[in-house]
């Protein structure tokens, strides 16, 4: 038996020496009160040494070997010595310079206060976790610091909230941000918190300080004091600090491209021992709030040159607009394109063939390609036609479209500008017909004036005779004038207007025959009437019966009843002119007189008007009501043009108002074309549709007068939809890329129109459709 304990205690005494955990034997000693006061190590192991830093211990107390131990320890080993009960921690033991779990527990008899300690020194674990600690706990200060910064918009406010967080962080009396004046010396406070507040000067020099401070602040090193009283280099400034309570502070300068822009300072009342940490804290939420501070500023003054650009924008009559460049889609539209394209602003935005519908087909092509030179980095200005969805008009607008970079030089956006200026192509194209007309009108007037004088010379007996018979005729030419102007808001006898005219050009009165009653004409009928009279009487002196002696002209008129209103039924024919008249008039421009007689009649009087050429002359017939119109003194000038849509002009087409429509069409500009097309000739549409399921969709909900049908939507011909729409009734045109043969027999009898079709035929294939009412 004795033996087996032997080989206990060797196998203990050889655990005992190869742990490298810390074991030792203590023995508690207690004062005559019953307190812990004392231990002595009765034994070790050799990891005992490495674990405490303390040699030649065994025999010894431990107060001797550290005599500032915590009490803690003498309190706890007490403790578990009068209990029995072993208990595991972990302290701090500063006097030995380490952290340690301890695991103690009673070894002997209770009475002789004796503990086993096993022990580990943690230190460099709870270093590395206080670290851990620090870290989280300053990125959460960041974090909550980010999170108070981000949604304030000025920079003064981003300052005091970000030294508001600071100061209490810290456990300071004052967190200070001070801004460089422009003359890189002064330095002004923008913003400060103060938790003890202290006079303080709000501005200051750095050429106050002393040179290596000031050398420090230029050069962005953090400048650290742990006691403004003990410190030498502040030994010249102590009074100063003494007189604002100041015991320790540190201060961060940034520099920024060179030039010291900021300080962030904090402020202690008593001495302080910096740490690490702290100071690069007050480093980082220098950083971070000089750049909150700058976002600020930047986002303000983006805002001031938004708002600026929005005013501009409102104000401009012109339209502005900005584009991704990369996917085309709208991002900005002013308010002016309403006005311009007859549709909200928000109609345009995102996809470009929104903006791109609206044009008409024929310059659709141009416009994008202009969109597409601007993406390339080019700037652009072309003119192209749209139709506006608000009243169906015509417009020709010019748009300037021009790259917009980012910073690396790359097409970021396309701005642009476009106009309205049909107005101004009008007028222009206007002005070339007044100056073509006004050269025909000086050339026929010459003529006539030359004709005047031959024909007087002709039958002139003498010179007087020959004066007094050109002087009469010349003063009927100005009386044709006169009247235009001196009869504006008066009536004009009808046989005046005619006879005037004639009776000065013809060779002599035999020439020409008027019949017809005494009408009194309104100024505006007299105005037009007179003008076309002498485009008759112009044209018959130069090419008809008035230019050849034995020509005679027969003008007659007469008042007719049509539903209660008088109309004027006005003949002009020639005959006897010359032999070789038709031929040479064959040729002859159909110009003012012929726009006149057949469009300006029709349109200012509301009647007739036709001219026409035959081989005695010419021959013209004038119906329009004899009503009431104001004269605004017109002297012949031809109406100024219209816009012109192109393909999508149905001004000429057959109406189809009251016509509720479908069009069942994949191709997005053909949709929107051939809807446009439809809606200028009057139509309603009652929907887009780029699938079968849309169509049938909209059929479940609506019954449509006809429909304009695709039969291929995107995955082959389909006659499902044919034969829905057949069954019910629904009159329908094919509009398809496919050839006859691909239509079944059962819609052979349907319209098929073939692609790329014409607009005008499918309005006149929807004219022709049976609608039911």
């Amino acid at each position: 038996m004795s033996d087996d304990r032997a080989s206990i205690e060797r196998d203990w005494r050889e655990l005992f020496r190869s742990i490298d955990t810390g074991l030792c034997i203590i023995e508690v000693i207690f004062d005559a009160a019953g307190r812990p006061v004392d231990y002595v190590f009765l034994d070790a192991n050799p990891a005992f040494e490495a674990q405490t830093g303390l040699t030649n211990a065994i025999g010894k107390r431990v107060r001797d070997l550290a005599p500032t131990l915590e009490q803690f320890w003498f309190e706890t080993y007490g403790r578990i010595a009068r209990t029995g009960q072993p208990e595991r921690f972990e302290h701090r033991a500063d006097a030995l310079g380490r952290w340690y779990s301890v695991y103690a527990f009673p070894f002997g008899p209770p009475a002789q206060h004796r503990l086993a300690v096993l022990f580990d020194d943690i230190k460099p674990r709870k270093l590395a976790e206080a670290a851990l600690r620090e870290s989280e706990e300053r990125q959460a200060f960041l974090l909550k610091l980010s999170d108070a910064m981000r949604p304030l918009t000025h920079s003064a406010d981003v300052q005091r909230a970000a030294m508001k967080l600071l100061a209490e962080h810290l456990d300071v009396m004052r967190a200070s941000y001070f801004e460089l004046d422009a003359d890189q010396d002064g330095f002004t406070l923008t913003a400060r918190y103060e938790r003890d507040p202290e006079p303080m000067p709000d501005r200051m020099r750095l050429s106050d300080f002393a040179p290596d401070m000031a050398d420090a602040y230029r050069t962005g090193r953090t400048l650290v004091y742990r006691d403004t009283e003990k410190d030498a280099a502040l030994e010249s400034q102590r009074a100063a600090y003494r007189a604002i309570g100041i015991r320790a502070w540190t201060a961060v300068p940034l520099v920024k491209s060179g030039q010291l822009v900021a300080i962030v300072g904090i402020h202690s009342k008593t001495p302080r021992d910096w740490t690490t940490a702290e100071v690069r804290l007050l480093e980082d939420v220098a950083e971070r709030t000089w750049a909150a501070v700058e976002r600020a500023r930047a986002e303000a003054a983006l805002r001031a040159s938004e708002e600026r650009f929005r005013e501009f924008a409102k104000a401009s009559s012109a339209a502005i607009w900005i584009r991704d460049a990369n996917s085309l889609s709208m991002e900005y539209v002013s308010p002016a394109i309403a006005k311009i394209y007859g549709a909200e602003p928000n109609v345009f935005l995102g996809d470009i063939r929104r903006w791109a519908a609206t044009i008409v087909p024929e310059d659709r092509d141009i416009a994008l390609d202009q969109i597409a030179r601007a993406r390339r980095g080019e700037a652009v200005v072309h003119e192209f036609r749209i139709q506006r969805p608000s009243d169906q008009a015509f417009r020709w607008i010019r748009s300037t479209d021009f790259p917009l970079f980012d910073e690396q030089g790359r097409v970021q956006r396309i701005g642009g500008i476009a106009e309205d200026v049909t107005e101004a192509k009008l007028a222009t194209e206007h002005q070339g017909v007044l100056l073509a007309e006004l050269q025909h009108r000086v050339r026929n007037i010459m003529a006539i004036i030359r004709s005047i004088t031959a024909r007087t010379g002709e039958r002139a007996g003498s010179v007087k005779e020959y004066a007094d018979l050109i002087g009469g005729r010349l003063l009927a030419l100005a009386r044709v004038q006169a009247l235009l102007t001196r009869a504006a808001n008066a009536n004009v006898s009808i046989w005046t207007v005619v006879h005037d005219e004639l009776s000065v050009q013809a060779n002599h009165e035999s020439q020409y025959v008027l019949e017809g009653p005494e009408i009194e004409l309104s100024a505006k009928t007299a105005e037009v009437l007179t003008l076309a009279v002498h485009e008759l009487v112009t044209n018959a002196l130069k090419y008809g019966a008035l230019s050849v002696p034995n020509g005679k002209v027969n003008v007659s008129w007469a008042s007719v009843d049509e539903r209660g209103v008088p109309w004027l039924n006005f003949s002009w024919s020639e005959r006897g002119g010359p032999p070789s008249g038709p031929a040479s008039q064959s040729s002859r421009r159909r110009g003012f007189g012929t726009e006149l007689i057949e469009r300006r009649i029709p349109y200012e009087l509301g009647g007739h008007g036709h001219l026409s050429i035959d081989t005695d002359g010419a021959r013209c017939h004038l119906r329009f009501p004899l009503d009431d119109r104001g004269s605004i003194l017109e002297t012949g000038a031809p109406q100024r043009a219209t816009v012109f849509g192109g393909a999508l002009d149905m001004s000429d087409e057959p109406a189809l108002h009251g016509y509720r429509v479908l069009v069942v069409e994949d191709e997005y500009y053909l949709a929107t074309d051939i809807a446009r097309a439809l809606q200028g000739a009057g139509a309603e549409i009652a929907a887009l549709c780029p699938t079968e399921e849309a169509a049938l969709i909209e059929l479940t909900d609506h019954c449509p007068d006809a429909v304009i049908l695709d039969i291929n939507l995107g995955s082959g011909p389909s006659f499902k939809l044919a034969g829905m729409l057949q069954d019910r009734g629904i009159p329908f045109v094919f509009v398809t890329g496919y050839e006859q043969e691909a239509i079944p027999p059962a819609f052979q009898a349907i319209e098929r129109l073939q692609k790329p079709v014409q607009f005008r035929q499918i309005v006149a294939a929807v004219a022709k459709l049976p609608i039911h009412r």
